[in-house]
């Protein structure tokens, strides 16, 4: 399990981009919801280990996943793969009408500072966030939460997540940014 007991180390956590959708059944999903707009959907989910978003829009899909080793996904249709070992950003265009935007990084703090942090995201769920609490498999540190602020407009899904992991003091940030683009007329 990606952030129950046995959880993953950080560093082996995986942040990968493709341009088709993954079936749920790839994932243990621990929570879920659906964001509709007109022209695009998107479900959101937070899994063993990070988090899974399937955005689309026509014809187009692009799947982010974050997850530990013992989710391994299929190479078929990977448009980006990095480790969390730093900071990291790219800018995606699949198929023209989408633009595809996201940054990562790891953040390790002392256990009073992360504490203090873990609270403050727990406090402050309310409709327009996913969330949930994992397991500890130790019960005098923090629990492992997994947070996911959802933005959707007309045209865009702007997601900011926040992973804890009790047993490293690491914060594990991403954002993302799924925005519908105007075709380039053809002349």
């Amino acid at each position: 399990m990606g952030v129950g007991f046995g959880r993953s180390k950080v560093g082996d956590l995986a942040f990968q981009v493709f341009n088709r959708s993954l079936h749920p059944d790839w994932f243990a999903t621990r929570e879920f919801r659906r964001v509709e707009q007109t022209g695009w959907e998107a479900d959101l989910r937070i899994i063993d280990g990070g988090h899974s978003i399937v955005f689309r829009s026509g014809s187009i899909r692009i799947t982010e996943i974050l997850s530990g080793p013992e989710t391994t996904l299929p190479d078929l249709g990977l448009l980006f793969r990095s480790h969390l070992r730093r900071e990291r950003s790219t800018l995606l265009r699949p198929g023209g009408t989408i633009e595809y935007q996201s940054c990562l990084e790891v953040e390790h703090v002392d256990r009073e500072i992360f504490s203090h942090l873990c609270d403050e995201i727990a406090i402050q769920c309310s409709g327009h966030f996913l969330f949930h609490r994992f397991h500890s498999s130790n019960r005098l540190a923090p629990q492992p939460i997994s947070h996911i602020q959802i933005n959707a407009r007309v045209r865009d899904l702007s997601i900011q997540s926040f992973h804890a992991f009790p047993d490293e003091c690491a914060i594990v940030r991403t954002q993302s940014l799924f925005e519908l683009k105007n075709p380039t007329p053809k002349r």
